[in-house]
């Protein structure tokens, strides 16, 4: 057990995904929640759950992401940045506006809320927990924005460990495939989905794709007192991949 017991935390993409199950995960250890991102409404119910839609790309709806979190629970313990998105191409076939959009949400997204909630953090030891990617450490064809863009999330977060500790914990989490609505479309549309998911559980050395659950463990595990001594690490969740 990781208690998070009366701990608050604003989790950015908390409306689907990685971002949900982990809202849900935290509340289940005790923690307080803020959840934040585009859609306008989230089904998470339960009493320790604020939610408020808002772009992390504009500053001042962070900003207010952290005052409604403050107004509702007092303080602000932990801050796990799940809001990103993926887009192929090269630099033959990705427009400008494709790179500069993922950069904006991945990058400038995660510097945005970091910034509009790094007054709250360091009034108490508080965690920051940023979903990156393994594809920031180990490029793959045509998806040259994202992996640069996760690379460069891995370096921000270094920076924010050194800047902010020992106050702050800074880490990344870097998983491999994982087993989401994205991925599992991308499956059943393929012409042979079958083939598709053993190709992918091939990539790794356990031989199966990540489920959200290892994901969310992760996260969970950067965010409470067992990794008190940890920050500034980029910690791969891909199933063995180098």
């Amino acid at each position: 057990m990781h208690s998070l017991n009366d701990r608050v935390f604003l989790v950015s993409g908390a409306a689907s995904g990685m971002g949900k199950a982990i809202s849900k995960r935290f509340l289940s250890e005790g923690a307080k929640v803020v959840g934040f991102s585009l859609e306008k409404t989230c089904d998470i119910i339960h009493p320790s759950f604020e939610y408020m839609s808002g772009d992390v790309t504009n500053l001042q709806d962070c900003m207010r992401a952290v005052e409604t979190t403050v107004e509702k629970f007092g303080k602000l313990d932990g801050l796990v940045n799940s809001a990103g998105i993926t887009r192929e191409g090269t630099l033959e076939t990705m427009s400008m506006e494709t790179f500069r959009q993922t950069f904006e949400i991945n990058v400038y997204g995660t510097f945005a809320m970091c910034k509009a909630s790094i007054g709250e953090l360091k009034k108490q030891p508080s965690t920051i927990v940023n979903i990156s990617s393994n594809m920031a450490v180990k490029a793959i064809p045509e998806r040259v924005s994202y992996n640069a863009s996760k690379a460069a999330v891995n370096m921000m977060t270094e920076c924010i460990a050194l800047d902010y500790a020992p106050r702050v914990r800074a880490n990344t989490v870097m998983p491999g495939i994982v087993d989401t609505p994205m991925i599992q479309k991308r499956i059943r549309e393929s012409e042979d989905p079958q083939k598709m998911l053993d190709l992918y559980a091939g990539f790794y050395p356990l031989k199966r794709i990540g489920t959200v659950k290892d994901i969310v463990e992760a996260v969970l595990y950067l965010s409470c007192d067992a990794s008190a001594w940890i920050t500034g690490i980029h910690l791969p969740v891909c199933g063995g991949d180098k």
